[in-house]
């Protein structure tokens, strides 16, 4: 008997479903209140974009976490290098869009509000489920077929499958898009991409 080791991988590029867009609001200021109170008032117009999207059936979810200020000292330019006590206010607010043509109008419109935006990009988990099981299929079947030429060349054939292990599996995802926009010339155009779903294993066959 001879004992073959052999690694397949199944892989699989997806168009993105879902377009999670963070907002991050942070407001500097040298009077605590002015800062809480534009913070606050950004803040909640966001949460009111993400509820009307919502209602729309352009966003499946959203969240907002609190609000948080703190302070910090800065030195005034001039002579005499004045200490400053600056405040600033800050908070996220996330939502999830299934409606992804509107992808670069919202951060267009976030970055005019003064915010700044970043884009995650996911499958949905009904759609990752079902492309990591095909995958784990496919490298099962890949390891096989090379385990299969590895036994060909010998002059054997495949008798037992002793062992399949797991070494990679899941879905790196798209990287986060970065966006902060400026005037009013309309929506930057947004290029959709591929989420990569994949999974290797390693097998070990005895062939005879």
């Amino acid at each position: 008997m001879t004992t073959i080791h052999a690694t397949g991988t199944g892989e699989a590029h997806l168009l993105a479903e879902r377009a999670t867009i963070t907002v991050n609001i942070s407001v500097a200021s040298r009077d605590r209140r002015k800062s809480i109170e534009i913070a606050t008032r950004n803040h909640n117009w966001a949460v009111q974009r993400a509820q009307e999207l919502r209602a729309n059936g352009d966003a499946t979810w959203h969240a907002a976490d609190p609000i948080s200020t703190w302070s910090y000292k800065t030195y005034a330019e001039g002579k005499n290098n004045q200490t400053v006590i600056e405040h600033r206010t800050a908070s996220r607010v996330r939502v999830k869009l299934s409606n992804l043509s509107l992808v670069g109008a919202l951060v267009t419109e976030f970055a005019e509000a003064g915010l700044t935006a970043s884009v995650d990009w996911t499958l949905t988990e009904a759609t990752r489920r079902e492309s990591e099981r095909s995958m784990c299929k496919a490298a099962v079947a890949a390891a096989r077929a090379i385990a299969d030429d590895y036994a060909d060349a010998l002059g054997q054939r495949i008798e037992s499958v002793t062992s399949i292990s797991d070494t990679a599996a899941g879905q790196p995802g798209a990287g986060p898009m970065l966006a902060r926009a400026s005037g009013s010339a309309g929506a930057a155009e947004v290029t959709i991409p591929e989420i990569t779903v994949f999974s290797t294993v390693n097998g070990v066959y005895e062939a005879a």
